[in-house]
């Protein structure tokens, strides 16, 4: 496992060659400075991008339609559409399709209880959703929105699941409350150990040939 920076990561995006992610440079009272860096996995380069490139990569070309209507850029989870359409869910749980043309299709809360998501994964029409206060996991139908499937509990191997990665048939699942990525057969509903580590694991990908972790520490190849 080789760590790539210590930075403390607020969201971490797949490019062809390597990732984009937006990064905490200081804070001063109440007022945060972010900062973007991308990685190139041919030549080990991290280099400071600018916000605009950082835009694009999270949420596509017409992200300029319905950026105005987002809460925050920063936390929010942004999952493009096959039809060119953007699902968005925000931190506190609340969720909008947008449209090409940036217009607000459709309305609501993602919630479990009283809890919004803290990770998000597509696969082709489903989408998981992670609620890591209660350890539990739902699936929904991007078609319909509506929920199909739950899994988990407090007693869950899926301890506090927060940062998902779909790989066909597997579901990786970052677990803070047991510090380890889980590898789920989507099919069977199987769950075993894919990764331990020695501190909490919040984030995961699968990038050509590479998998990043991002701990609480900073991102790793491992």
């Amino acid at each position: 496992m080789e760590k790539i920076t210590g930075d403390k990561v607020y969201s971490l995006h797949p490019l062809p060659d390597g990732f984009l992610y937006s990064y905490l440079i200081e804070k001063e009272d109440n007022r945060y400075i972010v900062g973007y860096k991308m990685v190139s996995f041919e030549t080990g380069k991290v280099s400071r991008v600018t916000k605009s490139i950082y835009m694009l990569t999270k949420f596509g070309a017409e992200y300029k339609r319905f950026i105005g209507s987002i809460k925050n850029y920063l936390t929010c989870f942004s999952i493009p559409l096959e039809n060119g359409q953007t699902f968005i869910i925000e931190s506190d749980g609340s969720a909008t399709l947008f449209d090409t043309d940036g217009l607000d299709l459709w309305h609501g809360k993602m919630l479990y209880k009283d809890t919004a998501p803290g990770g998000v994964s597509v696969d082709n029409n489903v989408l998981w959703v992670s609620y890591p206060k209660y350890s539990v996991l739902i699936r929904y139908n991007l078609k319909t929105l509506r929920e199909e499937l739950r899994i988990g509990s407090d007693n869950s191997p899926l301890m506090r699941a927060t940062g998902l990665f779909s790989a066909g048939s597997k579901l990786f699942i970052c677990c803070k409350g047991n510090n380890a990525i889980m590898k789920m057969d989507t099919s069977s509903y199987q769950s075993e150990v894919y990764y331990q580590f020695e501190e909490p694991v919040l984030d995961y990908k699968f990038i050509n040939k590479y998998e990043i972790a991002v701990l609480k520490s900073g991102i790793y190849l491992l």
